[in-house]
């Protein structure tokens, strides 16, 4: 709650940035990719937005998440909190910022008549999903951050460019089929198929690719609780 207050303190317009963040973002890209590259996409704006949002929370999540224990060091170390917390809560407080924002699109997909049935059930197992895997991938970064400044600069890079890569902006198809495989290396794709799938093409998102990003999920949270609790001793030295 703290995290949700101050990030908007003191601007005019408070929490409906949540909303225009996204919502000039999608004007612009629509702009870019349905006008002026002419994508052939029907109702452009509902199957970008419906991919771009979860893209927000993960990418924002990532990125304050990773640089969460050095900017709380005052934290760590002295006193009973648990630094893990500091992790979680970019994560949770985007996560609020992802649901808010759905209404946006379940707005915008009701003025282009896209229907938005049943299926919107499968929408907590795709959040749960990527909770757990935004969570993992931080566990790793946070804890080696402390230690390798370097790599907070990094992951701006490297989110800078999984996000073109994504499928966000084109459909999967458009993607040659020997490249295809190669962008599931991004368990994050599989979970912004089934957005689209929910939100744009009025289906359950693929039970092969699910399973693919819930393994991937935790096979990456495993592996970021193992980093965390090597490392964490000594994180009030070097934060």
């Amino acid at each position: 709650m703290r995290d949700l207050t101050l990030r908007y303190r003191g601007s005019a317009l408070g929490f409906a940035w949540t909303f225009l963040n996204p919502l000039l973002q999608m004007l612009v890209y629509t702009l870019v990719f349905s006008v002026y590259l002419r994508i052939p996409i029907a109702h452009y704006a509902v199957f970008l937005i419906a991919g771009l949002l979860p893209w927000l929370w993960f990418s924002t999540s990532v990125a304050a998440g990773t640089s969460s224990i050095v900017d709380g060091r005052s934290y760590v170390g002295h006193t009973i909190f648990a630094p893990v917390i500091l992790l979680v809560v970019p994560i949770l407080s985007n996560g609020v910022n992802y649901l808010l924002s759905v209404s946006l699109l379940l707005a915008v997909a009701a003025y282009f008549g896209v229907p938005v049935g049943w299926q919107i059930v499968a929408l907590p197992v795709l959040m749960a999903i990527q909770m757990l895997l935004t969570f993992g991938i931080v566990l790793s970064l946070a804890s080696l951050n402390v230690f390798y400044r370097d790599l907070q600069q990094l992951m701006i890079t490297i989110l800078g460019l999984a996000f073109y890569l994504a499928p966000i902006f084109y459909p999967l198809t458009q993607v040659p089929a020997n490249i295809r495989p190669f962008l599931f290396i991004d368990p994050m794709v599989p979970l912004i198929l089934g957005y689209q799938n929910i939100f744009y093409y009025g289906r359950l998102p693929n039970p092969s690719e699910t399973l693919y990003a819930l393994v991937a999920a935790a096979v990456l949270w495993a592996i970021g609780n193992r980093v965390f609790a090597r490392y964490q001793d000594a994180f009030a030295d070097y934060a």
